[in-house]
Order: C-alpha cells, then structure tokens, then sequence
C-alpha cells in the first residue's frame, strides 16, 4: 500500500487526533480560529512554491499541524453550550418552555422526545428567546404517543442537568447525550404539555419519517406477531423500539445485531441488487454511466433518509457515494481512500460521530474486510462456486469479526463464538427480505392477493430464522461472557492488530514477534488482575430507584441482598460492575426473608450483617430502632432504607456508627431532611440517591 495513493488516509488520522483531544479537554483556545484561517491563507501560499527535496517534509508536517488544529476547533465549538443564548444561563428563573421536535422520539419504559427549545419564561407572559436541546422524559399516553417530528411544543417543567451514571461501571447516560450535543433533561407530565403547532421542521425529514409510519403500518398487516413484526421493522426501515429484551439479547449474543440495526450491510446489499438490476438494462457511454450512477445514488439516500439517517447508514451512504463519483470521472478509487474520505466528510458534518458506538464498529468492521478478508482468501485453494460463496460469506465475517474485536469487548464485554454460523443465516435472509420487503411494499398498492401470498412466504422466512437464531444461541459455550477490558487494552489490541497485519504484509519475522510480545505483556495483565481479584473483599451498595441491592464480593464470589428485583433492573444497576469484578458465582438473599445466612465471611441475621471485620446494621422499619430492648449495639455503617419515620440521633442512638447510608429507596423529603441533620451534627453520611454507589473496600 503506497502512502502516496491514499492521501485523504494520511489527512484524516490528524483531524481525528485533534477531535479527540478536543473532545477530552473541551477548552477553547482564544484566537484560534483566526490563527487556522491564516494558516490556511500561509498554506495556500506554501503550496504553489518550489521546496528543496530535503525539506519536502515541512509542508505535510504543516499540512498535518493545520488539520490537527481545525479537528480540535471545530469539535470545541460543535458543543452546543457554548451557543450565544444558550438556556442554560436561565434555567434557574424559568418553567414555561416552547420548543420544536427535531428528531423522531423513541420508545422505552418513557417517551423520549428531543426537543429545540426556542424560548423560555417564567410565565407564559414573559418568554424571552433561547437557543439550546433538551432531551424530555414522558409517560406514554395517547396523547403523548402521537408526538411527532416538527410539532412545536409548549410545556411546563423543571429543567436539570443531565446526571452521570449513580453506579460503578454503569452506562454513561449523561456522555451519551453529550455526544448527542444534549446536556439538559426534563421529566414533564403528560398534562403539562401542549402541541402548539404541527410541520415545523424539515419537509425532507418529516416526509421521511412520514413514509417510515406508514411503512410500519404496513408491516404490522403482513407481520401479525410481535418479534416477526419487530424483526421486519428493524430489518427494513431501522425501527428498533420494538424489539423485546429477549429478541436483542439472542441477535447480540450470535452476533447478529448489525442485521436489526441498518447499516453498511443494508446499504451494501441494496448496491449489489442496484448494480444487477442496472446490469440487465446494458447501459452504454458516459450517459448510461452517469444514469446509473445517479439512480444508485438516489436509491441509496432515499433508503438512508427513510431509516433516519444513523451514523452507520451514513457511513456507508457517503462512502459508496465517494465510490460512485469516483466511478463517474472514470477512475477506481482506492478502498482505504473512500474509507477516510468518507469519515473526513461526515466529521466534518458532526464531529461527535466519532465518539458514535456504531460509527466506530461500522469503520472497524469495513476496515477489517478490507485488510483481511483477501489475505485470508488467498489462504483457500479454488473451490466449486457452491463451496466458494458460503466460504466469502464466512471469511468476510470472521474479518469483521476480528476488526471489531477490541470494541465488542470494551462496550459489550462479550464476544459470540458462533457468529459464523449466525451470518450465514442472516445475510441470506436479510438479502431477500430487504428486496421482498420492497416488492411487498409496491405489491400492496397493486396487487393485494400477491402482496398477501409474498407477505406470508416473508413471515415464515422471518419466523424460521427467530428460531435458528434462538437455537444458535442455545449452543453450549455460544458466548465468551463478562469480560472486561479498560480503554488503553482497546489500544493495545489494535495495535496487536496492527502487528499483525504488517506481519502479513511484509512476511517479517520481527513484525511476529513484537505482535507475540504485546499478546505476552497483555496475557501478563490478565493474570494479574485475576489473581487480583481473587483477593478482593468489597461491599456496594447500588442506587437502585425505590429499591435496595447489596452485593458482597469474596473473590470470583459474589453474596448479594436485595428487595424483590426484576431481572433487568438488577442488572442495569449491578451487571457491569459485577463483571468488572470478575464475579463468577453469585448467590442471592432477599431482604424480605428472616432467616438467618451465614457462610465463612459473610453473617446475616437483620437487621445485622457482617463482612470479614465490617459491621453494618440495616434500618427499614420504625420497630428496629424503638423495640423493647435499648441496648446500644456499636456498628461500622448504618444503613436507611424505606423511609422510616426516625431521626439519625435516633437510630445513632441506639446503633454508634462512624457512617450513615442512605440508599435509593427512601424519599427525597425524607433523605433530605436526614441530610441536614447530618450536616449540622457534623456526622458522616453518604446518599446513595444524590451522590450515587457506596463502595467499601477492605485492604
């Protein structure tokens, strides 16, 4: 690979250096701007002149110095806080809000609808214009489900920060709004809100999501059960707010997920059926290639606008339309140009895509079948065309695989071992259903008897493939669990990759051998902090809203305590850290049980519990502290659950402490009057609620 022939790879590596830094230090550096526009100007003028060979370098180390200094400007000034007139600088005054919604909202336990705040006040007399996102928290209504893109919104609530995650480990929600340019939420009741107005935003998106309503619409007709339906919208459109808990877990656990979230693979199956059907009209000279190219490049973003236009459908938008203007001026553009000249423009458009979990895995899968996939070909002899295509089909997943190794593990911390098998099925199914979904679409409004016979073939191939891909995942050993990786072994890992791929290349040993020699200093790693955690003794106290969640951690062994909890709420609050805890076997108590427990290390007798050599006492109900006997009983950590209605003199009373807790599941009023008597007796107090997770480790 020539340096020289992939010129937009050698400038985009810089720009993306000076994003992230950006990104990290978010400090405008005054004067900036004007210094790169001069820069810009001095380099204009440095290009047209004539350098010695020896110090040909200097302009690209300029070059390189300039596209580093715009990547840490523009991503500084992307951040929507530094707008003038941003709201935050009046938040505290203000109740009455309108706004526009600028995307489709989406659907969880509450509505999420992003909204444009437009003007504030603190009456509706008094609006004053503001600029500024806020993310808005509703319960779903009939009312509220009929919110859409472009209504203009007048609501009435409290606005606050968006908070960060209040237990170890757990999912950033705050840095994924940020990445979002959100920094603001508000939880508004259904009747404090109003629709204003409808059509206020882009035609071109409100058709599109028009088009995308009435295409679900349509799908629930020929897709009658819930997980078919759910599949078919996610597969065609990119609608995934219907998928259950149990349908995601399976795709993402044989590797199957990009097929439900649309992406480069969509884009790429809808080119290759573009490029046959194109093929059989025999176009000819410059008119027939540019017909062709532009009704590709029609297709290709009238489905990218359609399913909302992602970060991974983006992606691979722009960069077969880089390929496809290159094909236009009768020239074949390199991969690895398209690849960073793609990047570059979208980066350009918003820098925060980088910080994308799905534009990152798009790059690093597209790259890894670049690299990969033709050097792991070249390793087969010539097979029989029925042999040779499930063989590319397995190879370039394995590629893609391998290049998003690092990432899977780092966000997911598993890694699915049958994803071979998974991808046969569904880039065979996903293929026809993409281009027999279309045909269904066109049907529908032609010919209802075809429309009913081709939807129901499309229910029961979706069907099947529900049921292959929940067998795939019933394999034993199916998924390498909860394992988990820090950033700087992400790094690490790729620069393995790396190693690797130059020992490919070049067919040096040395390239082996230092890829041998991370993968030892890595392996090292590893086995320290297994043995590490072998000697961990740690007590958490999760933030878990109106309920409580204690986990004991004994080496790879782990005790927890907790209230009646769902499945999924315990592992929302507790699973990542567990893992980052290497906890291998768990055993669970509920609080509501009086039995005593008791193994080596760990007693449980409430309202007592003891860990090794720490003594906690567990307050949920008046009659712990004013029963008959007063005997004062010291402990470690006093923990307030469930509101009792006593004083913290009270219970210190009657158990000493050196600290009081209070979890998640009393009240705010309460909490917060406890709060205040801590402060002003000068006690030592932790709110779970308001600080977040207690950790106790023992040294």
């Amino acid at each position: 690979m020539n340096p020289h022939g992939i010129p937009y790879l050698r400038f985009v590596v810089p720009f993306i250096v000076g994003l992230a830094l950006g990104a990290w230090l978010e400090i405008p550096v005054p004067g900036l701007g004007w210094g790169l526009m001069a820069g810009a100007a001095l380099g204009t003028f440095l290009a047209v002149q004539k350098f010695a060979y020896r110090f040909r370098w200097v302009f690209g180390a300029y070059i390189h110095v300039l596209l580093f200094g715009f990547g840490y400007s523009h991503i500084v000034s992307h951040n929507e806080l530094r707008q003038p007139g941003h709201f935050a600088a009046t938040i505290q005054s203000c109740h009455y809000i309108i706004g526009t919604v600028y995307d489709a909202p989406s659907r969880g336990a509450k509505m999420k609808v992003p909204v444009q705040v437009e003007a504030m006040g603190t009456s509706q007399d008094s609006m004053q214009t503001v600029t500024g996102n806020l993310m808005l928290f509703l319960d779903i209504t009939c009312a509220t489900d009929s919110i859409r893109y472009g209504d203009r919104l007048g609501f009435q609530a409290t606005i606050l920060p968006t908070e960060p995650p209040k237990n170890p480990h757990a999912f950033d929600y705050k840095c994924y709004l940020h990445f979002q340019n959100i920094h603001h939420q508000a939880f508004v009741k259904p009747d404090s809100i109003l629709r204003l107005s409808e059509n206020n935003g882009y035609l071109l998106w409100k058709k599109a999501y028009e088009y995308r309503q009435n295409l679900l619409i349509l799908l629930q007709r020929y897709f009658p059960t819930k997980d078919e339906y759910a599949v078919a919208s996610a597969l065609l459109v990119g609608y995934t707010d219907d998928l259950s808990d149990e349908m995601r877990t399976a795709y993402a656990e044989t590797g199957s997920m990009h097929a439900l979230a649309v992406s480069g693979t969509h884009i790429g199956m809808l080119y290759v059926g573009l490029m046959f059907l194109i093929s059989k009209l025999r176009l000819r000279g410059k008119k027939g290639r540019l017909f062709e190219i532009s009704l590709t490049l029609i297709a290709i973003w009238a489905f990218t606008f359609l399913t909302g236009a992602t970060a991974s459908v983006l992606r691979a938008s722009v960069m077969f339309s880089v390929y496809m203007f290159g094909k236009a001026f009768w020239r074949e553009a390199s991969a690895w140009n398209v690849l960073a000249a793609s990047a570059f423009i979208l980066l350009i458009f918003n820098p925060y895509f980088l910080f994308n979990v799905g534009f990152q895995l798009s790059y690093a899968a597209v790259i890894g079948m670049v690299f990969f996939y033709p050097r792991f070909y070249k390793m087969f002899p010539p097979l029989s065309r029925w042999l040779d295509e499930p063989l590319q089909v397995f190879l370039v997943g394995v590629a893609a695989q391998l290049g998003t190794l690092p990432l899977s593990l780092f966000y997911f911390n598993q890694f699915p071992i049958y994803f071979w098998l998974a991808g046969w099925v569904v880039v065979f199914v996903g293929a026809v259903f993409l281009w027999g979904g279309a045909i269904l679409v066109l049907l529908d409004s032609g010919s209802q008897i075809l429309a009913d016979w081709l939807g129901k073939v499309l229910y029961y191939m979706l069907l099947w493939m529900n049921k292959i891909i929940f067998s795939i995942q019933g394999i034993p050993g199916g998924v390498v669990r909860n394992v988990w990786v820090p950033g700087w072994v992400v790094f690490a890992l790729y620069t393995c990759l790396f190693l690797l791929g130059a020992a490919m290349v070049t067919r040096r040993g040395r390239w082996l051998g230092a890829f041998a020699g991370v993968m030892l200093l890595l392996g090292i790693y590893r086995t320290a902090m297994v043995l590490d955690k072998q000697v961990q003794h740690t007590t958490v106290i999760y933030s878990v809203n109106k309920a409580r969640l204690m986990d004991f951690f004994e080496g790879d062994q782990t005790i927890s305590l907790s209230d009646t909890l769902t499945k999924k709420q315990e592992n929302f609050a507790a699973q990542a850290n567990r893992t980052v805890c290497g906890m291998r076997k768990k055993t669970r108590i509920l609080l509501s049980d009086s039995t005593a427990f008791a193994s080596p290390n760990l007693w449980v007798d409430l309202p007592f519990v003891q860990f090794f050599d720490q003594k906690m006492a567990l307050i949920d109900d008046v009659c712990w502290v004013k029963k008959g006997n007063t005997q004062a009983i010291a402990v470690d950590v006093l923990v307030l659950s469930k509101s009792p209605n006593v004083s913290v003199a009270e219970c210190r009373e009657r158990f000493p402490c050196t600290l009081v807790v209070f979890d998640a599941s009393n009240s705010y009023r309460q909490a917060e009057r406890w709060r205040k008597e801590c402060a002003m007796e000068g006690w030592a107090y932790h709110d779970v609620r308001r600080i977040g997770a207690w950790v106790w480790k023992q040294h």
